[in-house]
């Protein structure tokens, strides 16, 4: 082994991002702001430049239109919840049961849903709002991201906990509907976001499994 095998490589730095990256994230984090706060209707993209801190006309630098900054939204939303519910599974051991890992998947779900997180309540917000177009793709988008959810219902039906007059599909969208429409009422103070988590996964166990 040569002298220069041994020598250790220095980490990557990080590359910092370009006035223009930092702008257009600056109005995603102010349009997700305004969505959630005056829903879409009544959003329009001088409310957007106001709370980034720009000019409307800048805003076609780099978006082309409303609903383009709208589908950046969702597609952000979408991936946030879809990581902390991996995240969160994958922080058991290999071995967790099925039900660890629906219990740790509402977990989180409901943590990010109620962490505050502007694009997650705006998608929430607005999401029967939005043109029907950009709707029904990211319908498209939910159906796929919501495999995870039928996987782990599906084995834990394969496993016998479930009734036999239960439909998982009806199961899944209530629970995640469920789930969603808690940040229209939640407060921080009595409860955390993971003790209402367990008040969820104790309803929806209670609600589907096989009595012995």
């Amino acid at each position: 082994m040569n002298e220069a095998s041994l020598k250790i490589q220095a980490p990557a730095l990080k590359q910092k991002p370009t006035k223009a990256e930092v702008t257009r994230g600056r109005i995603l984090d102010a349009a997700a702001l305004v969505f959630r706060q005056k829903g879409y209707a009544l959003t329009r993209l001088s409310d957007i430049a106001k709370r980034a801190k720009t000019q409307t006309g800048s805003i076609y630098y780099h978006f082309e239109s409303r609903e383009a900054i709208v589908a950046e939204v969702l597609r952000i939303a979408n991936e946030r919840t879809q990581n902390h519910v991996s995240d969160a599974i994958a922080s058991l051991p290999a071995d967790a049961s099925v039900h660890d890992r629906i219990v740790a998947a509402i977990h989180g779900h409901l943590k990010i849903v109620l962490s505050g997180d502007q694009y997650t309540s705006a998608h929430i917000r607005i999401f029967d709002q939005i043109p029907d177009k950009l709707r029904q793709h990211f319908l498209k988008v939910l159906d796929e991201s919501g495999q995870i959810w039928r996987l782990l219902l599906e084995e834990f039906k394969a496993e016998g906990h479930v009734r036999d007059d239960i439909d998982l599909s009806v199961v899944r969208l209530l629970l995640i509907g469920m789930m969603n429409w808690s940040v229209e009422w939640y407060r921080a103070g009595r409860l955390t976001p993971d003790q209402i988590a367990d008040q969820v996964a104790l309803m929806f166990f209670e609600g589907i499994t096989r009595k012995s």
